[in-house]
């Protein structure tokens, strides 16, 4: 659970409204996973002949990872009750993640949204050990599909229930310390330490299991690395975050946006270079007001012309395509830029208009402010203060 993007994934498609992805690093652990099985198989059943090892693997795989989907998809629709945007599932490597578009508002909301995952899980593996019990002795493929399905659900719910962030225990841990202590800051300090402290420790017994022979060491240590690397991220985010809150949206905004004629063709060179040096946002000038607004997905709706002959027409003018003054998205610059960023993420905007009594006076987007923010950290060290 946490947040993530779509880069170097496949959409498969919508559950439950819910956009659902699988990243390609899913299609070598998927391989890799059908190979184990086949491998484990073969020396648990020896009689059975090769179509039956492949196809018990293959069937085992695939319920294996809706298992993970079950689990990621319990956060997603816990998430959505309690009033907070999902903006997909993807599958990878190392499982799964629900992109929630912004953190838990309070204590108990990341608790419950974080637990119902490992629970979820939990249950599945006690159903598929009784349904195990249930048809011992129907068919050994059966059987072998149930246990594996048994253990590998227990695993996952008891191994996120580490209390290290981004675990789901590191989740029900900051829920913890933030509930005692009213410290949503120092409870993140103190998970995803926690989490750091953990990668470390399996990648160092990960290396120590493999250097004694057993290969599934260079596993752990894998995992573990990539815990410790998600914590680190983690706490570095948190604490931009945290930053942001001491910052309101006029301290930050960019007032220097530039302005181009609405009689300008959508598809100029000019169109292009001004969005790149204005965090993907123009103003459109029309009958010598701003009228409007242009953003860089505004030119994503449109086709453009791939060839010569070509029968896609450009679309037209800035001013065709603009989103006019009132209806541009805006956000107030008396407010913090957390408060104004948690809202574009819930909104899936990349920038937002500051708007002062129907004036359009600045535009704040994520990657502009903390471009803004390090020129103004450089320029207090060159001045010693």
């Amino acid at each position: 659970m946490g947040a993530s993007s779509h880069l170097g994934s496949i959409r498969l498609g919508k559950i439950f409204g819910i956009p659902l992805s699988i990243n390609y690093s899913w299609l070598l652990i998927f391989g890799l996973v059908i190979f184990l099985l086949s491998a484990r198989f073969s020396d648990f059943y020896p009689y059975w002949p090769a179509a039956q090892i492949w196809g018990t693997a293959i069937i085992t795989a695939v319920l294996f990872f809706l298992s993970v989907l079950a689990h990621e998809l319990s956060h997603s629709l816990v998430a959505v009750s309690r009033g907070i945007p999902v903006r997909g599932i993807t599958l990878f490597i190392f499982g799964g993640v629900s992109q929630l578009a912004h953190e838990a508002q309070r204590p108990m909301t990341e608790f419950v949204v974080a637990v119902v995952g490992p629970l979820t899980s939990l249950v599945l593996g006690i159903c598929c050990l009784g349904l195990w019990f249930l048809t011992e002795g129907v068919s050994s493929s059966l059987s072998a599909i149930l246990f594996t399905l048994a253990a590998v659900n227990l695993s996952l719910g008891i191994f996120n229930m580490l209390p290290g962030f981004p675990l789901d225990g590191g989740r029900v841990l900051r829920a913890g310390v933030w509930g005692l202590t009213g410290n949503y800051w120092r409870a993140t300090q103190v998970a995803t330490r926690a989490g750091q402290g953990q990668g470390l420790l399996m990648v160092a017994g990960g290396i120590a299991w493999a250097v004694s022979g057993d290969l599934q060491g260079i596993w752990i240590s894998l995992i573990g690395g990539f815990l410790l690397h998600v914590a680190t991220s983690s706490y570095r985010q948190e604490r931009l975050r945290e930053a942001f809150k001491s910052y309101q949206v006029s301290d930050v905004m960019n007032s220097h946006w530039e302005t181009l004629p609405g009689e300008l063709p959508e598809s100029a060179p000019a169109v292009i270079a001004a969005l790149r040096r204005n965090d993907g946002f123009l103003g459109v000038m029309v009958d010598g007001e701003v009228q409007g607004a242009v953003m860089t997905r505004h030119l994503a709706r449109f086709p453009r012309r791939t060839g010569k002959n070509s029968p896609v027409a450009s679309p037209g003018t800035l001013a065709d395509i603009m989103t006019p003054i009132s209806s541009v998205p805006a956000v107030s610059e008396d407010e913090t830029f957390l408060e104004a960023m948690e809202w574009m993420e819930a909104e899936g905007f990349d920038n937002a208009a500051v708007v002062r009594n129907g004036v359009l006076v600045g535009v704040v987007s994520l990657p502009g402010v903390v471009t803004r923010l390090k020129e103004r950290r450089k320029v207090r060290l060159r001045s010693g203060r």
